[in-house]
């Protein structure tokens, strides 16, 4: 059975990761601002969770604080595989593992909002949908502040000239002041050179292999 280390150490973690997220918080200090209701439709078993946590802190001041908590508990279930693999364990007890998860945040500062959603999901037995539940509640709060995601997929690292210039493309497809857009930068190789961006539903594509397949039909290959 886990015990008060186990407890201790993830408080301890969570306290130190939540440090990363106040900077965040700050720089948005009031939520009167945001929707009331989730911004952008969910589904499946973890929209349902996670449409309820959304309404559910909105309706307790607590949107900004509770994807601070969950942005420290995403970060100690990816640096440490203890912890997560405890989340995880079948072989725990809902209620023993919502004592110590639920105990664990309210020593690091976690709000009600946070404590009662993830004690909610200990108790039904929903645990494996919490990766998910944190992912959606992140796309969400992106959504309610105006920001925008986008993901570069190029065939290779690119410099910082190369990113400045896609940063005015995904600035001119998007209609976005850049400060509200968030660029996530992944390599694929099978590019062969080049690069795509994905915003939402648009998809633009600058790769080399997409010409390539395009001349190979257009010469009937």
């Amino acid at each position: 059975a886990a015990g008060p280390t186990l407890r201790t150490g993830i408080a301890v973690m969570l306290r130190r990761t939540s440090m990363l997220f106040r900077p965040m918080v700050r720089g948005l200090s009031t939520a009167a601002a945001l929707p009331e209701k989730p911004p952008v439709p969910l589904f499946g078993i973890a929209g349902r969770y996670t449409n309820a946590l959304y309404c559910a802190a909105a309706k307790n001041g607590d949107l900004l604080k509770v994807e601070s908590d969950l942005g420290a508990l995403a970060g100690i279930l990816q640096t440490s595989k203890a912890i997560k693999a405890f989340t995880m364990d079948p072989g725990v007890s809902r209620s023993e593992k919502a004592k110590l998860l639920v105990g664990s945040l309210g020593d690091a500062g976690a709000c009600n909002t946070t404590k009662n959603m993830v004690a909610v999901l200990c108790e039904s037995g929903r645990m494996k949908e919490l990766p998910t539940v944190m992912k959606m509640y992140a796309t969400l709060m992106s959504a309610a502040k105006g920001e925008v995601s986008a993901l570069i997929t190029s065939s290779h690292e690119l410099e910082e000239a190369q990113m400045e210039s896609i940063r005015s493309q995904i600035a001119e497809i998007s209609g976005s002041d850049l400060t509200k857009v968030q660029i996530d930068v992944k390599v694929d190789p099978g590019l062969l050179s080049g690069y795509t961006i994905e915003i939402g539903d648009k998809f633009v594509d600058y790769s080399s292999a997409t010409q390539l397949k395009k001349l190979a039909v257009a010469l009937g290959l």
